[in-house]
């Protein structure tokens, strides 16, 4: 349809299937699927698509099939493309990019185009994928990886909703061997004769197998459309097609490698080998695209993105340190003219760290952690090329960059924990004035660590040196900022530190915070050990929680925040003694212009059934926040009932309930429910958990807020489930003719990955 393709302004591709968990999946995964959207009639229609496509200027692949990607990138950044506008924005996320960003091909199986060019690309987000630097060839193979494929061996996944479902999967590691596998087989059916006596020859191809289940169902599902297509378009779909199974997965085959690093030269005893689809490491596919684009590019995000080399999480192999530090010299190497957002952000896993080392406003001296307390770090082995560039590497890049507005870093890797270097004061001195006029938007991150968000590291810390950089960032850069207008807190780092950030920022016009972490950042409402709420909570919920000193909660919790005095000079004053909550803190800096705030984490949250007396004066102060048009904030729900969670059950009635083809059919009695079914109505079902979050959270909101057309807008978000799936409740609290508080509307329970709500957050993301 020529007609609707060429009004069509935004392609977005993404498989059904919810994407891995952050934590427990996400680092084993590769998204280097096989037997997903393989069918050459497949391929040759997404090339006709993007043909027809010329207004596109956004292209979104999330978690998307491998083979379709690279079509998808292939095309719509075809070098000698007819468009009538380049493609602006490009958004990839769980999925692979080593062949379908690699800018010059000598060939390609399925005939997408060789030559590609990214010029016009203005923001680009790389999140939640692998950009490695390169494995060599002999190196080991990944273990314990699945993929997903069109197969009959299941595995289970999280689905993203607090528990799991079964799809079809191939062990990584047989993905790879059975071309080599494949080629044995051809040569041994050419060559009956080399096949020895006694040994069994099967019939078809391990590469055949492989794809028996992908090729049937491709062709069941073109023999099932063909009566919908006119002769016209049947012969152009069959134009493309390979009615052999073997020849159709010859073609498909994406060879053994993923990354690699140098290939040998294809011999012809090697044949298998030219079945190669990855030619070059993701990342230097990435860095050739943004160097093509970067004369155009205004926002660069790296987000949560696995660089690591893989062996390097158990070896000191240098040639993996050298090739993880070329990685990010080469990044850091590159020039963007006009660019005025760039967030790299790493909160997750360990794997997605930035190396030791690497500082922003300092001397990089890059070492590997020794995993051994009391031991001392390892520096790396690195070429001395390599430690001349490093110098000063990222202190250049930012300094290149004097228009930046927008900046996500590691908050420990602004500066080391050592006093600047006399030579670098005035430069770096200069680099930071002049960001306190620009940014307006702050992000910082550490890796998650642990069970519990300590309160302060000033007497025991995991990682003094990492503590000690921490602090240096809210002293030497988030004091001396002017024009902050948001600024997001993320990761591990103890609650003392989110505070002191945020009374760094006193001269800033914050407009939205947002602070996340394991544990509530508004404090503890279960009390030490959760002891206050511990009938209610399993024995992990409540490990490590440190007590609040209640006493002075009370004081202070409920008294008018003053506001600092017109001569204020911030002084880091770190770790938590008794004083006012979290919120009486920002409410004292920040009440007068902040519009929007989000608190995630849920120990300690506050409870929204049965909250504990210390939940009011903690949350007291919200009601100074005037000017709030929308409060994001967790709460823990007690699913126990009778001795036992029935959280699978009050899932399975949130996802019944807003489905048509069961509110349908309504059992019609006048008996009173009783027992559990009174109280899922009573207490779990959405209008319920409307109102009872109206009742919860209302009073502590401003009245002039609330007095407001369209009131303010409040999430509470839910964390339930074996899986710890994400529900969230969107409702805006308003006033009725009489003055009381009023639920004006109600969304969800929506859980993330929720048709809606995706939507929405891939259209809002600011700096895209």
């Amino acid at each position: 349809r020529p007609d609707i393709a060429s009004h069509v302004q935004v392609v977005t591709h993404r498989c059904h299937l919810p994407p891995p968990a952050i934590f427990n999946e996400l680092p084993r995964s590769t998204f280097s699927s096989q037997t997903l959207s393989v069918d050459p009639r497949t391929i040759w229609l997404a090339q006709l698509a993007v043909r027809h496509m010329t207004k596109v200027n956004t292209l979104r692949i999330v978690f998307g099939h491998p083979t379709l990607n690279d079509a998808l990138l292939r095309c719509f950044f075809d070098k000698s493309r007819s468009k009538t506008s380049p493609i602006r924005k490009l958004w990839l996320e769980c999925c692979r990019v080593s062949v379908g960003l690699n800018a010059h091909l000598d060939e390609h199986p399925y005939g997408l185009p060789l030559e590609l060019d990214f010029t016009g690309l203005e923001s680009i987000r790389f999140r939640r994928l692998p950009l490695r630097s390169g494995e060599p060839l002999a190196g080991a193979m990944p273990l314990y990886h699945s993929v997903h494929a069109r197969s009959n061996i299941l595995w289970e996944m999280q689905d993203g909703m607090g528990g799991q479902y079964i799809t079809t999967a191939h062990d990584l590691r047989r993905e790879q061997l059975v071309g080599e596998e494949h080629w044995n087989w051809s040569v041994a059916e050419e060559n009956p004769s080399l096949v020895e006596e006694g040994v069994y020859h099967d019939e078809t191809s391990p590469l055949q197998r492989m794809f028996r289940f992908a090729n049937t169902w491709d062709d069941e599902i073109y023999s099932k459309i063909e009566g919908e297509m006119t002769a016209e378009e049947l012969g152009l779909v069959n134009e493309r097609h390979v009615p052999s199974h073997l020849k159709r997965a010859e073609l498909a085959h994406r060879g053994t490698w993923l990354d690699p690093l140098d290939l040998e030269p294809l011999s012809a005893a090697q044949q298998w080998k030219r079945a190669q689809r990855e030619k070059i490491p993701s990342s230097q596919a990435a860095l050739h695209m943004l160097a093509n684009a970067s004369q155009t590019i205004t926002s660069l995000t790296i987000d949560w993105i696995f660089t690591m080399p893989s062996n390097l999480g158990y070896s000191r192999d240098p040639i993996g340190q050298q090739r993880w530090v070329d990685l990010y010299i080469d990044l850091f190497s590159l020039r963007f003219p006009h660019l005025r957002a760039f967030q790299f952000r790493n909160a997750v896993v360990f794997e997605t760290q930035l190396p030791h080392g690497m500082y922003l406003f300092d001397r990089s001296y890059l070492h590997q952690r020794e995993s051994l307390p009391g031991q001392p770090d390892d520096a790396f082995t690195l070429r001395q090329d390599q430690l001349e560039k490093l110098d000063t590497l990222c202190l250049s890049f930012i300094e290149s960059h004097q228009s930046l507005q927008c900046l996500a870093w590691p908050m420990d890797h602004f500066f080391s924990e050592n006093a600047l270097p006399s030579d670098l004061v005035d430069r770096v001195d200069a680099i930071i004035e002049n960001l306190s006029r620009s940014l307006v938007d702050l992000r910082v991150d550490t890796l998650y660590s642990g069970v519990c968000d300590l309160q302060t590291e000033s007497h025991r810390s995991p990682d003094a040196g990492a503590r000690e950089r921490r602090r240096r960032f809210i002293e030497y850069f988030a004091a001396k900022m002017k024009k902050v207008e948001s600024i997001k807190v993320e990761g591990g780092m103890p609650r003392d530190e989110r505070r002191e950030t945020l009374r760094a920022l006193h001269a800033c016009p914050l407009q939205k915070i947002v602070l996340i972490g394991i544990c509530s950042p508004l404090g503890n409402t279960w009390g030490h050990e959760g002891r206050d709420l511990a009938e209610q909570l399993s024995q992990d919920e409540l490990e490590a929680l440190e007590g609040e000193h209640k006493d002075a909660i009370w004081k202070h919790g409920t008294s008018r925040p003053e506001p600092p005095p017109p001569d204020y000079q911030f002084v880091a004053s770190y770790e938590w003694p008794p004083g006012p909550p979290m919120i009486h803190t920002i409410a004292s800096l920040h009440a007068d212009t902040v519009t929007e705030l989000k608190f995630c984490g849920y120990k300690g949250s506050p409870v929204l059934l049965s909250p504990t007396p210390v939940t009011t004066p903690m949350l007291s102060a919200l009601k100074h926040f005037h000017k709030l048009e929308s409060f994001v904030f967790s709460m823990w729900l007690s699913t126990v009932f009778e001795g036992a969670p029935r959280d699978a059950e009050i899932i399975s009635y949130w996802l019944q309930s807003r489905s048509p083809s069961s509110t349908a059919l309504v059992r019609v009695t006048d008996e009173e429910p009783q027992g559990w079914e009174k109280e899922l109505l009573t207490k779990y079902a959405p209008d319920a958990l409307a109102r009872r979050i109206t009742s919860f959270i209302g009073p502590y909101l401003s009245e002039q807020g609330k007095g407001k057309r369209g009131g303010v807008h409040v999430r509470a978000s839910f964390c339930i489930g074996d899986w710890g799936g994400i529900f969230d409740v969107d409702l805006r609290i308003g006033k009725d003719g009489r003055g009381s508080d009023v639920c004006l509307g109600h969304q969800g329970p929506r859980e993330e990955h929720e048709a809606g709500r995706r939507r929405t957050k891939l259209d809002s993301r600011r700096w895209f």
